[in-house]
């Protein structure tokens, strides 16, 4: 059932936004320090079956408590947020609905009695989350968040007669509850501008209370009076999202070489390489990987005394995981110029984080030509 309900979450989620790719810059918003974004989700949701009751009202009670038993069900919903550095603040609705498979009843009379119940719980939520993204150097980063919200929870079903309690016993009713959640999942960044997320979301309330209502319920003597419910599910959902306002990786400039020093005085000559890089990211593309064999072909040629090989990035993010970041980018090209024959005792490695910007901005800036290695022939 849970696999039938993502797989068919994730083919509509894919035939709905696939062309998003293509399209994303038809809509893009000024930038910034970070990205908006808007996605779709869809997926399976379990409905713990809740204890309900007392009943309490007037009119003559019959019942002390008694259970509802949910099966599974789907859930279907959409997500707008905002995507700085790592954090994303995003507001979520989500529709769910459970079906009943039976009650349980304890009348006041002594014996318990059992019947199959026809109807669903619906529930509409808008929630608030904050998520954290953990970058690991992998192409699938794992993600965990909260949200607080407002729940709204309907119940309509109906139950069939059994030898104890009233026949056409039913409850058709609203309430409106605080809800919040936990989130744990894994994201995948296809492009740019779209990623695929795997999420299980835990969504519990305060308890929603409904009354009875209608037909027998009211020959019977519920009419007017209420029972006290519970709601607490476990989701399994497949989202896509499109970013609006990312910036495409700019084109790699040509090598700058620097002019030659008069023979007499400096005979070598000073070189320099600069390879780009994605945001948050430390591989090298296949632009840069033309500039790495570049500068593998000069060394070659003249077999300088010294490469130094240095990492940089822009101000998004913080300091220190720049840093990391910057150093993790300088290995990423030497061990590049190791392909092409370069020694690794023939290089200088090290990272200077977010220090030295080619273009000055402030911090949290997102800025392409500071995401960058430098190659320096000397």
């Amino acid at each position: 059932m849970t696999s039938r309900y993502l797989i068919g979450a994730g083919a509509a989620l894919a035939v709905a936004l696939s062309w998003g790719s293509a399209r994303a810059q038809l809509f893009a918003m000024p930038s910034g320090p970070g990205n908006w974004y808007f996605g779709g989700e869809g997926g399976w949701t379990d409905l713990e079956s809740p204890q309900s009751g007392p009943v309490t009202g007037h009119g003559t009670t019959q019942l002390s408590r008694f259970n509802l038993k949910f099966d599974d069900g789907f859930h279907a919903g959409a997500r707008f947020g905002y995507e700085w550095g790592p954090w994303r603040l995003e507001e979520e609705f989500r529709y769910t609905k459970n079906g009943t498979i039976d009650e349980k009843t304890q009348p006041v009379p002594p014996g318990p009695g059992f019947r199959p119940a026809s109807g669903a719980r619906y529930t509409y939520a808008l929630m608030t989350n904050a998520i954290y993204d953990f970058n690991i150097g992998m192409p699938f980063t794992p993600h965990l968040g909260a949200g607080v919200g407002v729940v709204i929870q309907h119940d309509s079903w109906n139950a069939l007669p059994p030898p104890i309690v009233p026949s056409g016993l039913c409850a058709n009713a609203t309430d409106v509850t605080f809800g919040y959640q936990a989130i744990a999942g894994i994201r995948y960044n296809i492009n740019n501008y779209m990623t695929f997320d795997l999420d299980y979301r835990y969504l519990a309330t305060t308890d929603p209370t409904f009354k009875f209502g209608g037909g027998a319920s009211e020959e019977a003597g519920f009419i007017g009076e209420s029972y006290r419910s519970g709601y607490a599910t476990h989701s399994l959902l497949a989202s896509l999202t499109l970013k609006f306002g990312a910036a495409p990786p700019p084109p790699p400039p040509p090598p700058v070489a620097a002019p030659p020093a008069p023979p007499a005085a400096a005979p070598m000559v000073r070189k320099v390489f600069l390879v780009f890089f994605d945001w948050d990211k430390a591989t090298v593309t296949s632009e840069g990987m033309q500039i790495v064999q570049q500068a593998a072909a000069a060394w070659h040629a003249g077999a300088p005394i010294t490469i130094q090989v240095t990492g940089y990035t822009d101000r998004s993010g913080s300091a220190g995981y720049n840093q990391r970041l910057s150093e993790r980018r300088a290995n990423s090209v030497a061990v590049a110029l190791q392909r092409f024959g370069v020694p690794r005792n023939e290089m200088a490695v090290s990272g200077r984080g977010e220090n030295d910007n080619r273009v000055p901005t402030a911090n949290g800036v997102r800025e392409p030509q500071n995401r960058r290695v430098e190659i320096v022939f000397s």
